[in-house]
């Protein structure tokens, strides 16, 4: 499918459309957990003295079981730049059929400083985009949640309308990869094509019940239309933390992910945009640890699911909570009788819970749904292992950087010799 540019040339227009057709606004409520696996007064037969419980959570705030997500991808010139870490899925990646890029430069007084440039782009920005992008794809429940993907750079392209078809998905990341870094970082226009496709105004399907969200990932600030692809302006600033309130009263959170020192050096449009929408400002200081991060975001607004075997005073050993609520577990398990309680937090603290009880009995075959869980936690935790760093210690970095954001200089970086 050919990528396909979107411009608004009528911001306000665009914004009473918005407000006319789509009035929402966000309630609090207690989260309501349901428990689809195992069913009440199952018995289970096999080899594992664990069985797999696995359901969704859902708040009143959320609206529904549905929910639709756009990757929004900063493809600017300036995303060729080394992500700081190797990936271990990189092999999966497509052939770029490129030895590189070369990364940006940053003139001062007449000299020329930066970072040389990338020899493997399967280790760029981008490709940390893309890896963390296809990894939160493997944690999604296609029956229920759509994904579309965007990506900007002087422009923006809708590279692939909202679908079930996560295939089709990791078919649009690779083209992103193999398109490659190119432009300015028009991150305003990013936003907007987002908006188009959530609220069914371009090419997918509207869909009034869904939750709808955008993940916005860059590695810089807004660059463009004003600033020309090559500094930063207030009025680029301005547009893009406007686009991201329009966002905002249409019921659309923009989830930002701030990838490297550059992001970080000026973070007050994506610590605006975050704000406006009422999503979520995520920094991240060398940015391949995005993988390690972008799937902590839910869009269902819970934060946190425990899943514990009451019979045994045992809690889950393996627990996957997705960005779309569903959730699954392995949960220790004694012959006989177990009662299993799920319970869930809501981001505004309230808490809902459910049980389940089954009868377990030793034996048999192993449990093919069970191992195939295991199997996908053990890749998953590897990726993130690979990276060098535990969670915890991005998670560190992340409050830290978090804390200091409000400081950002008031004057923008030095204007760059070519587009980022």
């Amino acid at each position: 499918m050919k990528p396909k540019l979107f411009r608004f040339a009528d911001s306000g227009r665009f914004l009473t459309i918005l407000l006319i057709l789509w009035p929402y606004q966000i309630q609090a409520a207690e989260p309501k957990v349901q428990i689809h696996s195992p069913k009440e007064g199952s018995r289970l037969t096999h080899e594992q003295k664990s069985i797999l419980v696995s359901g969704k959570i859902t708040t009143a705030g959320g609206r529904s079981d549905n929910a639709d997500i756009v990757f929004v991808l900063d493809a600017s010139g300036s995303t060729a730049l080394h992500a700081g870490a190797d990936f271990a899925g990189a092999e999966a990646l497509p052939d770029t059929g490129s030895s590189g890029w070369s990364a940006p430069q940053i003139t001062i007084g007449g000299m020329s400083i930066g970072k040389p440039a990338l020899r493997n782009v399967k280790n760029s920005i981008l490709a940390a985009e893309v890896v963390a992008a296809r990894r939160l794809l493997l944690q999604l429940n296609s029956q229920t949640t759509r994904i579309g993907v965007v990506t900007f750079s002087d422009g923006a392209k809708l590279l692939q309308p909202l679908t079930h078809d996560f295939d089709s998905v990791r078919r649009a990341l690779d083209e992103v990869l193999k398109a490659g870094p190119y432009g300015g970082t028009n991150i305003v226009q990013g936003i907007r094509t987002g908006i188009s496709e959530l609220m069914g105004f371009g090419s997918s399907e509207k869909r009034p019940d869904a939750i709808k969200v955008e993940f916005l990932l860059t590695d810089g600030f807004p660059t463009m239309p004003i600033g020309g692809g090559k500094r930063a302006t207030p009025e680029d600033t301005h547009l893009a933390i406007n686009a991201a309130r329009i966002a905002g009263r249409a019921g659309i959170k923009v989830h930002v992910f701030a990838l490297g020192e550059e992001a970080l050096s000026f973070p007050r449009a994506a610590v605006g945009i975050a704000k406006e929408s009422r999503g979520t400002y995520t920094p991240v200081a060398r940015a391949a640890d995005v993988l390690a991060v972008l799937d902590k975001i839910s869009v269902v607004g819970v934060d946190f699911v425990q899943v514990f075997n009451e019979t045994i005073n045992q809690s889950s050993s393996h627990l996957r909570l997705a960005a779309d609520g569903f959730f699954s577990s392995a949960v220790p398990v004694t012959e006989g009788l177990n009662r299993i309680r799920v319970s869930a937090r809501a981001s505004d603290g309230s808490i809902g819970r459910e049980t389940v009880s089954i009868h377990y009995q030793p034996g048999g075959d192993r449990s093919l749904d069970l191992e195939v869980f295991l199997d996908k936690e053990k890749r998953l935790d590897l990726e993130v292992e690979r990276l060098g760093k535990t969670p915890e210690q991005i998670q560190r970095e992340i409050d830290s950087s978090r804390q200091v954001s409000g400081n950002s200089p008031a004057v923008p970086p030095v204007e760059s010799s070519t587009p980022r």
